[in-house]
């Protein structure tokens, strides 16, 4: 267990690091863009570049928020629950958690398909004569870069998102059987 809360952690200060950089990124296209309409030379790939960096900003900050327990919790029913079961929902929505990243490796296992890919000898156009999926073609409007290199994204927070759920889980489930998880978290550390 504190392998994997030491890896969790390690991984949400990388993701800090990400996130950071690319809420800076959003912050410097964007004021790219304003100076560069004020001087009448717009660079028409700023806008799509900052829309990519704020979906990067959307899937790190999602990870992180998981590890760091920043969600919202609705406890209606919970209040009202005896103690004893209370006492689980933390490990319950963490195994929920879990299954959703899992869910959506999955989906991207299958989105990205790289068994295919690698036997199409990493060739998107025989990729996608075989498969219909166009996932390594296609292009931005404007971002002269393939769209598969910003999509890379959503498999990078499936994966983190699973660890960070399963070291909750870990966590959770240790104190709801009234023993301190190895390792004690503490929100400054991230």
């Amino acid at each position: 267990m504190g392998f994997l809360i030491r890896t969790s952690d390690a991984l949400a200060r990388f993701e800090r690091l990400l996130l950071i950089a690319s809420v800076a990124a959003i912050l410097g296209l964007i004021l790219l863009n304003v100076v560069t309409r004020a001087a009448q030379a717009s660079i028409y790939w700023v806008d799509e570049a900052a829309i990519f960096a704020m979906v990067f900003c959307t899937f790190i900050g999602a990870s992180l928020l998981v590890r760091m327990r920043l969600d919202f919790a609705v406890t209606l029913l919970t209040d009202f629950a005896p103690a004893a079961l209370r006492r689980w929902v933390p490990a319950v929505n963490s195994a929920i958690v879990l299954l959703f990243a899992a869910m959506m490796l999955w989906l991207c296992w299958n989105w990205f398909d790289p068994v295919v890919f690698a036997r199409a000898g990493f060739d998107p156009a025989k990729f996608f004569g075989e498969t219909f999926n166009d996932i390594y073609r296609e292009m931005p409007a404007t971002v002269g870069v393939r769209k598969v290199w910003f999509y890379l994204v959503m498999p990078w927070c499936s994966a983190t998102m699973a660890v960070h759920a399963s070291a909750n889980l870990a966590e959770d489930v240790a104190s709801a059987l009234g023993r301190e998880p190895a390792h004690a978290r503490e929100e400054a550390q991230i």
